[in-house]
């Protein structure tokens, strides 16, 4: 018995004014689903992101999504909704090319329009080809799509397998300031290359980056539970340290494009992947800055201070 990977179902319905109703099982947890999906049918069918509307993740409505974990929702359920789109496009060009007195394949859409590839003077409006196509058929028109990549399964008893079509990876480079007196460091800049495949959305993939970048400094510096007994002693931010605005270091941050072959136009995963890197940096950098090793985090001043005493005693 295998362990099935996570998978992910769209449907597109497009309608006679010319608008698109998208039908996702994936959540925007706010890291910008919505906008991304809305590009990826913007892009496929011809028209304009602000043509479509997006459902999301309503049991009752949308198809079977896995969930939003895993740094998966650009890769599964982006490439879903460009197939749902793909579908809805295929149908809707064999009603235009009806019209258009050609072959489905010499069509192209773009600029709310479908057209002969060469000859845009020669085309019908996207909202008139779906109501053709309705008139046509008697049936709304629906483009349906699944995502399931043919990847290894991995195995329950032993947890191993590949159940991911692509990996992403990232770097940071870390410059930081460290009081040897009170162990306080200072984070001043971070430098991140992040490998997303295609940036679909460059600004969202900045700003994706940059919020790793602020947790990552939370896990370096100074984020800790703290238990006693089974008693959580700092259960709330007031004691449990997220950095601020204020703690955020100067980011430059890049990405890093090849074109992914397994993503909806290239794309893949920016977020998670991007937390990864952001410790470690700072750790080494505080190493640099010191030359003792911490290996315990949050790199706390007390931490450090020790470290330094313990050092000279040597």
């Amino acid at each position: 018995t295998y362990v099935k990977p996570f998978s992910s179902g769209a449907i597109v319905e497009l309608r006679e004014d010319g608008s698109v109703t998208l039908f996702t099982g994936g959540s925007d947890i706010g890291h910008g689903l919505n906008t991304l999906v809305s590009q990826i049918t913007a892009e496929e069918l011809g028209i304009g992101i602000e043509d479509i509307r997006v459902v999301a993740a309503d049991t009752e409505l949308t198809p079977w999504d896995q969930g939003t974990s895993g740094s998966r929702a650009t890769m599964f359920v982006g490439n879903a909704v460009k197939l749902a789109a793909a579908d809805a496009k295929r149908q809707l060009f064999k009603t235009a090319a009806e019209r258009l007195e050609a072959n489905p394949e010499d069509l192209e859409a773009r600029g709310r329009k479908i057209f002969v590839k060469g000859s845009p003077e020669k085309g019908i409006a996207f909202p008139d080809a779906v109501l053709a196509n309705r008139l046509a058929n008697k049936q709304p028109l629906l483009g349906r799509g699944y995502f399931d990549p043919d990847v290894e399964r991995q195995s329950p008893e032993t947890g191993e397998g590949n159940i991911s079509p692509s990996y992403s990876f990232g770097c940071d480079v870390a410059e930081v300031e460290v009081d040897t007196e009170t162990g306080r460091v200072k984070v001043a800049k971070i430098t991140a290359a992040h490998d997303c495949g295609f940036a679909i959305n460059p600004m969202a993939v900045e700003g994706q980056v940059e919020g790793a970048i602020h947790m990552g400094v939370g896990y370096a510096l100074t984020e800790e539970l703290h238990w006693e007994d089974g008693q959580n002693l700092n259960p709330t931010f007031l004691h449990y340290n997220i950095p601020t605005a204020l703690d955020m270091p100067e980011v430059e941050s890049f990405a890093v494009e090849p074109i992914d072959p397994e993503g909806p136009f290239g794309a893949k995963e920016v977020g998670e992947g991007s937390t990864v890197p952001t410790a470690p940096a700072i750790a080494n950098a505080i190493y640099d800055a010191i030359v003792v090793r911490i290996n315990h985090m949050p790199m706390t001043p007390e931490r450090i201070v020790a470290a330094i005493d313990a050092r000279s005693r040597l």
